[in-house]
């Protein structure tokens, strides 16, 4: 059984689950939704750690750093808890402190007298004004803890006087939500969106309109598994990514050789001969013309086809970017004449480039463990019938641009014929295809 037979290939197409997420599956949830969700969390962790305090246990959360798991396995079932619950008092975890207003104080800090201040259960008195300033100092690197002013003392202020502070709120939510599975949130730009899912579902459309991964929060990547993308990802954020492209490896010793000039043929300083181009070893075959790989093919190579990747992943961010103007450009400057139906299409489009985006990350994943003829040349095909209808889709656009002083021209080039109609329905079935494919060997 695959590792990938999970919750992401138990559904249908995207138009079915794109209509049922938006019916019965997420919600949206405000700040005040968000922090009661964060507040019956701590409810439910109480019981579990069977503590009534909520004090001492968002003390013993935030100690943690909200790793609910570590805090059962430490606390519950671990055969050193006392002991580890002994350190947590002599940090003052455990401690019930309370506020308590002083007035016509001398501040031990700024030692102004005459002020009004506070203290806390071990008598420390500070005035407001030095309270605030910590308290800020703290917020500021999102840090829901605010001890005693005084130089090691072990007391906090408390959970109920720094509810008074919206930034309080908003850094536990933040803390909680990156450990909650049910939460997540919007990536778009600018987007504050938070959701709660209620079913497994692969990805959530946003308000916003960005469509997103609901597990990883990363673009919309359905069917591929988040581990796959994160992969690729991470491998084109990684140091040595420019060598990879730049470099073929040794097939023996495994050390990157960049190549500035000349023929195919390498030495490594382990003594290995091999191709610059397919990183095998150099054989007969390759003495047939040193400047063309006779392995070029079939090549599975990581650097060619990182480079190759990288090459594709151009092109495709290139047109989404350049659609996403054009339809930007449409709304805002041409609205004498209706271009709804354009930019509709434009927006589809950006869809299939964006889908073609995560289908060459589970080429590159195919790319390092086997090789499936069938799945990259159809992805192939498919990449080009894409390309030639992004090129359709500019044309329409450079006839608007061309002629949107004249209404009637417009409203005649912006319709798409019959034939264009049935390229798009072709490639929305390969998209489809390609889709059942990858879930199919992912189950193997």
């Amino acid at each position: 059984m695959s590792q990938y037979s999970d919750y992401q290939y138990d559904i249908g197409s995207d138009e079915d689950y794109e209509i049922e997420t938006q019916k019965n599956n997420e919600i949206l949830l405000s700040q005040e939704e968000l922090y009661q969700e964060f507040l019956d969390h701590l409810d439910k962790i109480k019981e579990q750690l069977e503590l009534t305090m909520t004090q001492v246990v968002l003390n013993i959360l935030i100690f943690f750093n909200f790793d609910v798991q570590q805090i059962y396995e430490q606390l519950l079932l671990n055969s050193q808890a006392d002991q580890l619950k002994k350190q947590l008092q002599e940090q003052g975890i455990y401690n019930l402190t309370e506020v308590h207003i002083q007035k016509n104080m001398r501040c031990a800090i700024c030692q102004e007298n005459g002020t009004q201040g506070i203290s806390l259960n071990c008598s420390h008195k500070f005035c407001k004004n030095c309270w605030n300033q910590m308290i800020e100092v703290q917020f500021v690197g999102q840090i829901p803890i605010v001890k005693c002013l005084q130089d090691q003392c072990p007391e906090r202020l408390p959970h109920l006087y720094l509810e008074q502070f919206p930034k309080y709120k908003q850094i536990l939510i933040k803390r909680f939500m990156h450990h909650d599975d049910a939460i997540t949130w919007c990536p778009g730009q600018n987007c504050e969106n938070v959701f709660k899912w209620l079913k497994l579902k692969p990805s959530i459309k946003c308000p916003c309109k960005t469509k997103f991964c609901s597990k990883c929060r990363e673009e919309k990547h359905y069917p591929i598994p988040c581990d796959i993308v994160k992969k690729v990802l991470e491998h084109q954020q990684s140091g040595d990514y420019w060598a990879i492209i730049n470099a073929s490896k040794c097939p023996k010793c495994g050390r990157l050789i960049q190549k500035t000039e000349g023929c195919l043929h390498l030495k490594c300083l382990c003594g290995q001969h091999f191709c610059y181009e397919c990183s095998k070893p150099w054989v007969k075959d390759h003495e047939k013309s040193f400047y063309v790989c006779p392995y070029a093919n079939t090549n599975k190579n990581l650097s060619r086809y990182t480079s190759q990747l990288k090459n594709e992943l151009q092109i495709i961010n290139f047109n989404i970017r350049n659609l996403g103007y054009s339809i930007k450009d449409l709304q805002q400057n041409v609205k004498i004449i209706q271009i709804e139906h354009l930019a509709e299409q434009s927006e589809k489009t950006i869809s299939l480039l964006k889908a073609s985006r995560s289908f060459l990350y589970y080429k590159f994943y195919l790319m390092e463990d086997k090789v499936d003829e069938i799945y990259e040349r159809t992805l192939s095909q498919f990449q080009d019938e894409l390309n030639n209808f992004v090129e359709i889709v500019s044309k329409k656009k450079q006839e608007v641009d061309t002629y949107k002083h004249s209404q009637e021209k417009i409203i005649e080039n912006i319709n798409f014929n019959d034939l264009e109609k049935k390229q798009f329905s072709n490639l929305k079935i390969k998209k489809k295809f390609i889709k059942n494919y990858i879930k199919e060997t992912l189950m193997m």
